[in-house]
């Protein structure tokens, strides 16, 4: 049975969409840390510490979010390809023999797993970087939070540091979704074409 995919090509699409640029949100937190540092106090430490929290939980919900609405794309595809006679399980498979359009797909699949590895891995290689200043930064943020004065060349250091090792990797991820967003949709169309020349083939009896 051929089942209609349109509806979680879109959810998939944006949740994905919307983890990227939550990301790339989370990416310029350290910003709002040096904005405490430069305005010290309760009230500027509470807000920069509430904007972590908050980038934090929407970056979880979107990527929950995402992974949910990619997985029920990517089984519908994967069944439909079994009702078109399809023995390839591969949902790029979808969009036929023809070379330019098999080779658009190729190009946007490579593109999506090629960046988002080299992000994951440049990910883990910030956290790592980052642990060297973990503790300076959690000592200038107390000291932010009690009031006191913090030296600014510090505070630049600190905050420009994770900002440059965060923000490449965050820039990445948002190449890897739209890749990911062209994919799903020629994907789609693909299978959507299937369905209108069969459709055509069967004299309009096929069901949507």
């Amino acid at each position: 049975m051929i089942r209609a995919i349109s509806g979680p090509a879109a959810a998939a699409m944006l949740g994905v969409a919307a983890a990227a640029l939550v990301n790339l949100g989370v990416a310029f937190l350290p910003l709002a840390d040096l904005h405490a540092v430069h305005h010290p106090g309760v009230e500027s430490a509470t807000l920069a510490l509430f904007l972590r929290w908050f980038a934090g939980t929407l970056l979880v919900g979107c990527l929950l979010v995402a992974a949910v609405a990619w997985a029920g794309w990517l089984l519908r595809a994967r069944g439909n390809l079994v009702a078109f006679g399809v023995r390839s399980r591969r949902v790029v498979d979808s969009v036929g023999r023809a070379p330019q359009l098999r080779r658009r797909v190729a190009i946007l699949r490579w593109t999506f797993y090629g960046t988002a590895s080299v992000a994951l891995v440049w990910v883990w290689v910030a956290w790592l970087a980052g642990r060297e200043t973990a503790a300076e930064i959690a000592s200038v943020r107390d000291q932010a939070r009690a009031g006191h004065p913090v030296d600014d060349a510090l505070a630049a250091h600190l905050f420009g540091r994770e900002l440059i090792l965060h923000l490449p990797p965050a820039a990445l991820f948002v190449l890897a979704a739209g890749a990911a967003l062209l994919l799903i949709a020629n994907v789609t169309s693909a299978q959507y074409g299937r369905v209108a020349r069969l459709r055509g083939a069967a004299g309009g009896t096929i069901g949507p």
